[in-house]
């Protein structure tokens, strides 16, 4: 693939930010015309394909991963060490990813609800060589991630949850610059709303940064996964330090950020991993009516925002990100056999 569609509108930024290229090409954008046939609405509803990051495995974390796995080069890192939950697609992107680049990936696993998905992503996990340590809990993470395990492992690179750093933010003001070339070129209208799942903050971070930056109208509204909303305050330090860090290569002086974001809780279910009813509509509907595959961590409760928003009379254009990987890897988890994981991890399956 070409340089970023950031650095080819500023190139001095690609003299301070390092880069390697994982996406093949831009991903695709399409009109959602059976899905808002479906909903009986005149309001244009269109999806950018970020399922379609990699032939290797895609998703959002395909775009952070660009920048983040570059950065760890640069500093002749040997290793990634980072964390999620039992069934992390970030863990998973950056473990067959880092493999490719030579940086395997150790991986500190948190408990969420079991399901198939979970399971196989555990399997998948093991497959491409992650080095996987049960911790039960996110504080228990965070304490060997930020303090212990920190103090004799000097060349690990040390990922943020979701890989949501500065650097991994870069990945999302990138994606914007390109779907802003996307609506000059004339490929869709310029969105009213922009609909993306809210994790770790990185993804919407860089998504509402980058829409100012390429000076669109078009407002970012993030569909929080837990009903206990990540903190406002967070997310703006976290695009504040983006910005800081594109300023060191000169550009952007006289830019001021100015919040537009919007965190919406109602579609998180009872907690994070737990599928919900509307996101299990929204899962049905996407498949019948798009040939779209949806998950119900994230996927299905962002499309279900969407549906919400459409069905009490929202206006559009409306641009549904999509964030989850296509790659069917369910062939090679089908081959391992469980007992082969680390011996923590058995019990999930034996109570699946």
């Amino acid at each position: 693939m070409k340089q970023p569609a950031l650095f080819d509108a500023h190139p001095e930024l690609q003299k301070q930010i390092p880069w390697i290229a994982i996406l093949p090409k831009p991903t695709p954008t399409r009109h959602l015309s059976n899905l808002q046939e479906a909903l009986v609405s005149k309001e244009e509803m269109w999806v950018k394909l970020d399922n379609l990051t990699s032939d290797k495995y895609g998703g959002n974390k395909v775009r952070k991963l660009e920048f983040l796995l570059a950065d760890a080069l640069q500093q002749n890192k040997r290793q990634i060490a980072t964390l999620g939950g039992l069934g992390t697609n970030h863990g998973l992107a950056t473990t067959v990813h880092g493999q490719v680049n030579n940086l395997p990936t150790r991986l500190y696993l948190t408990d969420q609800p079991i399901t198939s998905h979970v399971l196989q992503n555990l399997k998948l996990l093991y497959h491409f060589g992650a080095n996987m340590i049960y911790v039960k809990t996110r504080r228990n993470a965070q304490f060997r991630f930020r303090f212990l395990d920190r103090l004799y492992q000097r060349h690990t690179y040390w990922l943020p949850l979701g890989g949501s750093s500065v650097v991994g933010v870069l990945g999302y003001v990138n994606a914007v610059f390109e779907l802003h070339h996307q609506i000059t070129d004339g490929q869709l209208p310029e969105p009213q709303l922009i609909f993306i799942p809210v994790g770790s903050l990185g993804t919407i971070a860089g998504i509402d940064l980058g829409l100012q930056l390429t000076g669109l109208s078009t407002r970012v509204r993030g569909i929080c996964v837990s009903p206990h909303p990540p903190s406002s305050h967070k997310l703006t330090n976290l695009i504040q330090s983006t910005l800081k860090r594109m300023q060191r290569s000169g550009e952007f002086q006289d830019f001021v950020y100015q919040p537009r974001f919007e965190l919406v809780t109602e579609h998180a279910g009872t907690g994070y991993g737990d599928p919900s009813v509307e996101g299990a509509e929204a899962t049905q509907l996407a498949c019948d009516h798009e040939k779209l595959t949806l998950e119900p961590t994230y996927t299905a409760k962002t499309l279900a925002g969407v549906i919400s928003y459409i069905r009490k009379g929202g206006k559009g254009p409306i641009l549904y990100w999509h964030t989850f990987n296509s790659v069917d890897l369910s062939p090679i988890a089908n081959k391992v056999d469980y007992r082969s994981l680390p011996k923590p991890f058995h019990t999930f399956f034996k109570s699946a």
